[in-house]
């Protein structure tokens, strides 16, 4: 576990410099049971992130409470990111981030590279007439850092681990309980960063991820962050998800989802189990398909929202 995740963070190339956050609360909403920030923090230098940071009310003095770092789908919806999980626009299927917090977590979910306030519709949700610009703007960031020795993942994976690092700084986390969900690309970016990044001690993918050599063999094309460099000659997805052990993740996805092929999921759950299984926890793996295609229905969330619970 431990050789592939290094074998892992060599394959991502250089990540950005570090910088202090610098963080700071531009308003507050109150939203009768919970309380949602928009904050800002740096990521590297010179580049700072918005994010919007969700509280549940009616905390006491000095309690802490577990944090989850929601991050949002892809959907060739660059105009959208922290405003969909958060519940402000998109597909209510989506607002994730909010329904945690009204579970009592501390939830926060920043736009990635690309989306929303950092995409080229400048924060603009409605939907553009073509997203032709959005995924131009994908690429290039993709192909830049190819050329520099890097790949579009590592600054993903960065810029999710400085939220990591936000959370720790706010007095109502309790920092060593931190866990991660999203669905898509937000899936795969939890994938990701539970690899990582062993403060993540729960996590939660919805539609997230399959095996490269399934999706290659179905020819999908996907997300550029899903591609890391030279990845093929090392492992695939499911050693990813081995590394993330022994810290419980669950993986759901649709039986019939035209991005993730089923059995490529299953393959990596059958790579991941047994580094579970000499851990001693094998319950902490989970993996579960339902009927259906690509989507975060309310019996999923439910499903995931009771995971991060049980772990957190």
């Amino acid at each position: 576990m431990t050789e592939f995740r290094d074998r892992l963070r060599q394959l991502l190339g250089p990540l950005p410099a570090f910088t202090p956050l610098n963080p700071y609360v531009e308003y507050r909403a109150d939203l009768g049971d919970v309380y949602r920030e928009q904050v800002c923090y740096n990521v590297e230098p010179g580049e700072r992130v918005r994010a919007y940071l969700f509280t549940p009310k009616g905390l006491l003095d000095a309690e802490r409470r577990p944090a989850v770092l929601a991050h949002h789908q892809h959907n060739d919806e660059f105009q959208l990111g922290k405003s969909e999980v958060a519940g402000l626009a998109g597909h209510p299927d989506q607002a994730y981030a909010l329904e945690l917090a009204r579970r009592g977590f501390v939830v926060l979910a920043p736009d990635a590279l690309g989306f929303e306030e950092r995409g080229p519709y400048a924060g603009e949700l409605a939907a553009p007439v073509t997203q032709t610009v959005g995924g131009n703007r994908e690429r290039f960031e993709f192909t830049r850092r190819v050329l520099n020795g890097s790949c579009l993942q590592a600054k993903l994976v960065s810029d999710m681990q400085r939220g990591l690092d936000y959370l720790q700084t706010r007095p109502e986390v309790d920092g060593g309980r931190l866990g991660a969900i999203g669905h898509s690309l937000g899936g795969q970016q939890t994938l990701f960063l539970a690899a990582l990044d062993n403060r993540v001690q729960a996590g939660v993918s919805s539609c997230g991820f399959s095996s490269l050599r399934s999706v290659l063999r179905e020819g999908i094309n996907h997300n550029f962050g899903a591609y890391v460099p030279g990845l093929l000659a090392h492992g695939d997805v499911g050693d990813v998800l081995r590394a993330v052990a022994p810290r419980p993740f669950l993986a759901l996805n649709g039986s019939d989802d035209p991005i993730f092929p089923i059995d490529g999921l299953y393959d990596s759950y059958a790579t991941a189990q047994p580094a579970y299984e000499e851990a001693g926890h094998p319950e902490r793996l989970r993996v579960a398909a339902r009927a259906g295609g690509h989507a975060f229905t309310p019996e999923m969330r439910d499903r995931a929202y009771a995971w991060l619970e049980r772990w957190l």
